[in-house]
């Protein structure tokens, strides 16, 4: 069966992010508290208990306003058989019956990209990886995006403090981990405005350089043809 969470499920979904993602409690606390009270919790239960479940949250493209799927996540034990499919095909009958554009997604790793097209998902955004080393060619060409994924504040600002939880900053260009290789992200910026402390050797520029080159970071399934052809940076989405 197929519904919302309830205020109750708290302790169960927190449960299945923990074992499923191996997240920090700290991180899963501070979403359930500043984030859960303005996202959308959809859930799958099989003999009442919470099998597979996902949060939605609001984000836009340009002019158009649509969900996110954020933290897509299934029982181990059950796994293959279409739990997950069914909650996507929900979420997005779900916007679309709200008057919302699109609904858009970040497979966790490139393998989940083919699933991802199976539920109606085709390839969004703009994403490239460049290692700024002094034994490796430099590509310093600056960011090109007609716009980029937005959130509410209360979004980005638990981005922020579960950066800070991993022992990461936040930067004046975007939030930064320094374990040997510094990963900015959102970096809205060319390679020149990326300040000098950032640009030892083995740093990761984690931003969008060139449009449809090497891969895609996100997936989006919409109608609307239009939203398709924009040139979007996810920003720090980006895993």
């Amino acid at each position: 069966m197929i519904e919302f969470a309830k205020s109750d499920d708290r302790q169960e979904l927190a449960a299945l992010w923990q074992k499923t993602f191996s997240e920090s409690t700290k991180v899963i606390d501070c979403f359930f508290d500043s984030v859960l009270p303005y996202a959308t919790s959809v859930v799958m239960r099989k003999n009442g208990k919470i099998a597979s479940s996902l949060f939605l949250l609001d984000c836009k493209i340009d002019k158009f306003k649509g969900k996110c799927v954020y933290c897509a996540m299934t029982d181990e034990n059950e796994r293959g058989k279409g739990f997950m499919k069914a909650l996507l095909d929900f979420s997005y009958d779900y916007c679309i019956r709200n008057g919302y554009d699109f609904l858009i997604l970040v497979p966790a790793e490139n393998s989940l990209f083919d699933y991802y097209a199976k539920c109606g998902f085709c390839k969004f955004g703009i994403h490239r990886k460049h290692v700024f080393d002094d034994n490796a060619p430099d590509d310093k060409g600056d960011l090109n995006f007609d716009t980029t994924l937005e959130f509410d504040r209360k979004i980005t600002e638990y981005w922020e403090k579960s950066c800070v939880f991993y022992g990461g900053e936040i930067t004046e260009i975007g939030l930064a981990f320094d374990d040997g290789i510094t990963v900015i992200r959102n970096a809205e910026c060319s390679f020149d405005e990326v300040p000098l402390k950032f640009r030892k050797g083995g740093n990761v520029i984690e931003g969008n350089i060139s449009f449809g080159i090497e891969s895609s970071p996100a997936m989006i399934k919409t109608e609307n043809e239009n939203i398709k052809k924009i040139k979007c940076f996810i920003g720090i989405t980006l895993e």
